[in-house]
């Protein structure tokens, strides 16, 4: 008797999709990279404000009423950019597996995506997903919590 034995002549995705290397970099990169700027930046504007010298001042230094819309502004662009890479990375995720469920064989390898392109489009969601849910939590926490109490 013989064992039931599945051989594989082709490669699993033969017919690869094209993912540019821009839009795969910024997808990994792009949202961890938003927030690593948003954080040293509002980093800067919000303990400048308040510790202008060695001593800890209890309300923001007047003068420097630009420093709250300007850190909002940056939350803007650093959201933006962190949601248009998590985007970028499904659409190139969705790309990956849908051209592996069109082939009817070896559905069960790769239905989830598999190989390189899959893999990279994945993590480039995570990161870009993780990064944009800690600039929403750093929004938060600057609305609710109050400027240079402590």
């Amino acid at each position: 008797m013989m064992a039931d034995r599945t051989y594989i002549t082709r490669h699993p995705q033969p017919r690869p999709v094209r993912m540019p290397m821009a839009a795969t970099t910024f997808g990994l990169v792009g949202g961890p990279l938003a927030w690593f700027v948003e954080l040293c930046a509002n980093y800067w504007l919000a303990s400048w404000s308040c510790f202008p010298k060695d001593h800890r001042g209890v309300t923001p230094l007047e003068g420097v009423g630009w420093s709250s819309p300007a850190m909002f502004a940056l939350w803007a662009a650093c959201l933006a950019v962190a949601a248009l890479a998590l985007l970028t990375s499904w659409r190139l995720f969705t790309d990956t597996t849908r051209e592996a469920r069109e082939r009817d064989y070896y559905h069960r390898l790769i239905e989830d995506g598999e190989g390189r392109r899959a893999f990279l489009a994945l993590w480039g969601m995570l990161l870009s997903g993780g990064a944009l849910l800690t600039l929403l939590f750093d929004i938060a926490a600057f609305v609710v919590l109050p400027r240079c109490g402590g």
